[in-house]
């Protein structure tokens, strides 16, 4: 069974592809370190139960400084515990990093596996900058990129495969993502969000499941933007969400365009006078037919296989803060410092 560790978009990234490895046919067991369910205050507690529970143990990391604290103590409490009773073949600390000297990487390469992943070059900042990337919407070439191999990962593993067919697949799915993201750019659905994210309003994202986790990821980088210019960013059913305002923009996903707690949203956000922009699977579907703009990713998937949906979804979303950006600055916004050596050092 898989406990899932990261903060932030790399935690994100990683919950979408342990979702899409719990939903396939023989899935993995996957238990999230946050659920109400989880057994125990502390790893060492829990480990114990699980193990008993169901088998071998792997605590799963995705951190790309390798020092993110809640991964970081969760992994030397593991690590202690392991220690202490010698049960190396019960658990296993496994580690994607793109810093293979950190502490998370000294004791993945211990008691489990590390796998270096680069990110993009260092380039020199200022002091906010930094700050600004600790919170979250720095690194994006490593976090997608881990989602990408995680993703992988996930379809070798329904395809019972060898381990270098994640390699193969992983491929595909970035050369196929590029795709997306060029037809993404050009659309009229971009046009429009960054329209509507420039004006004195509220943005809400929403999705259920792997689009949940899409959506999450999105807000976090957008929302830093938005609030440069007095505004806020939300994510649906968290408990600090408002209700909604006439003129305020719902950004939602769904692979099948269906679901029908989305579609509810839709309507109540349409009633109340707000504007809805769809990214899914199906342009024919119902919540497509109730967006004021749809952004659709086509994907052919066999019932219980990884849906590269998701990961798709991610990278076509992923240019909208450099667009607001840039579309802002153009207009005469003064955006603060920190923004403007982010968009530099990504645009570069």
């Amino acid at each position: 069974m898989i406990i899932p560790l990261g903060e932030g978009r790399s935690k994100g990234a990683l919950s979408i592809a342990v979702s899409e490895m719990a939903k396939m046919r023989d899935g993995k067991i996957v238990i999230d370190r946050g659920d109400v369910g989880f057994p125990g205050r502390e790893i060492s507690e829990a480990a114990p139960i699980l193990k008993q529970r169901f088998g071998r143990v792997c605590l799963l990391i995705n951190s790309g400084s390798g020092r993110s604290i809640t991964p970081l103590v969760d992994a030397q409490n593991l690590a202690s515990y392991i220690g202490k009773t010698g049960a190396h073949r019960d658990y296993t600390i496994d580690l994607v990093t793109s810093d293979i000297q950190s502490p998370l990487a000294k004791i993945a390469s211990k008691y489990g596996n590390v796998l270096h992943l680069m990110g993009r070059e260092e380039v020199a900042e200022a002091e906010e900058a930094k700050v600004f990337r600790d919170v979250g919407i720095m690194e994006d070439t490593f976090i997608l990129g881990s989602g990408v191999l995680f993703h992988a990962i996930a379809e070798a593993l329904y395809d019972k495969a060898l381990p270098s067919k994640a390699y193969e697949y992983a491929r595909e799915i970035c050369l196929e993502a590029g795709k997306v993201v060029e037809k993404s750019l050009t659309s009229e659905f971009y046009e429009f969000v960054t329209r509507k994210l420039e004006t004195r309003s509220l943005c809400f994202f929403g999705g259920l499941g792997s689009s949940y986790e899409v959506a999450r990821m999105t807000a976090v980088r957008v929302s830093h933007i938005k609030r440069a210019i007095g505004d806020q960013v939300y994510v649906a059913r968290e408990s600090s969400t408002p209700a909604p305002r006439q003129g305020d923009l719902l950004i939602v996903i769904s692979s099948s365009g269906e679901t029908e707690i989305v579609s509810t949203w839709c309507k109540s956000f349409k009633r109340m006078g707000g504007q809805i922009a769809a990214v899914v699977g199906n342009a024919d579907s119902t919540i497509a037919s109730m967006a004021d703009s749809v952004l659709e990713i086509p994907v052919k998937n066999e019932l219980g296989r990884p849906n590269r949906f998701y990961v798709y979804a991610e990278f076509a979303l992923s240019p909208l803060p450099i667009l607001l950006v840039e579309s802002l600055e153009a207009k005469g916004f003064r955006l603060p410092e920190y923004i403007l050596r982010w968009h530099q050092s990504v645009t570069a």
